[in-house]
């Protein structure tokens, strides 16, 4: 479900723009929204950001970004472990299904990457 989240402006922090974001757990969004051409947001499409209820100047209110998990070195740290344990495991699993069924193995991957055999 996507919500409509308020960005402050990279130019200007205290305008804020609009932007789509959809949950990302623990108060959280992931922007996925693309600003309009003239304005450019101070966190980028991709980011999780953490966000907080304000008014905003028209009186309602709404939830605004506050500061970017994505940018802490914490969460790359995690980031990376995930990376690298994803590519062990996967490694692992293949080299497995490899022993297991032989050639087989190595047919099921070239189908599935599209590889041509010369």
């Amino acid at each position: 479900m996507r919500h409509r989240i308020y960005v402050p402006l990279l130019d200007d922090p205290a305008a804020l723009g609009e932007s789509d974001a959809v949950p990302a757990g623990h108060g959280q969004f992931r922007l996925v929204g693309t600003p309009p051409q003239q304005e450019r947001l101070l966190f980028k499409r991709g980011e999780i950001v953490e966000c907080e209820i304000r008014t905003l100047p028209g009186g309602s209110k709404d939830l605004v970004a506050i500061r970017s998990v994505s940018a802490e070195p914490e969460f790359k740290k995690r980031q990376h472990v995930f990376a690298i344990f994803g590519a062990g495991a996967g490694a692992v699993a293949f080299a497995f299904c490899s022993i297991r069924w032989g050639d087989a193995a190595w047919d099921v991957l070239a189908r599935a990457f599209n590889w041509r055999k010369e």
